[in-house]
């Protein structure tokens, strides 16, 4: 059943892939044709050293690094929903436990992996900052050579 779901969802995600390049190609071919009309028209000011084209690509620059870095920070938020979840499970698992000792060694346990799971967590933010600030420096200095 999970190889035909599969199989259908590829299907999909390959025409929409198709139409999305189909429907990029047409808007591509649709600005340079306005470009080819309107250096004929007097009086359209024509843009000068190609300033159009650095700011299309600097868009398409910025769309695709925020478009990555949304995705990591969705990735990194479910690593970290999934830290807490098991780190709620071992909590209630700790209520089962029979004897002091044997509370007092889960205790410490939960302790040790929650403090583990917040620093992870912290690490992983403070990584995400860091990408985040090289991917939008690099292409800023890259925007303006």
């Amino acid at each position: 059943m999970a190889t035909q779901t599969e199989s259908v969802t590829g299907f999909f995600d390959q025409v929409f892939g198709n139409i999305r390049k189909a429907s990029e190609a047409n808007v591509e071919l649709q600005q340079e044709l306005f470009r080819k009309w309107s250096e004929h028209w007097p009086g359209v000011p024509q843009v000068q050293g190609g300033y159009a084209e650095r700011v299309q690509k600097f868009q398409k620059d910025w769309t695709k690094t925020v478009k990555s870095l949304l995705n990591r920070h969705r990735e990194v938020l479910d690593e970290e929903y999934g830290l807490a979840i098991d780190s709620l499970e071992e909590a209630f698992w700790l209520a089962q436990s029979a004897d002091p000792q044997e509370y007092a060694k889960r205790c410490e346990s939960l302790c040790r992996k929650s403090l583990d799971v917040m620093r992870e967590a912290g690490e992983m933010q403070v990584k995400e900052l860091q990408d985040a600030f090289n991917k939008m420096s690099e292409l800023m200095t890259k925007s303006v050579s």
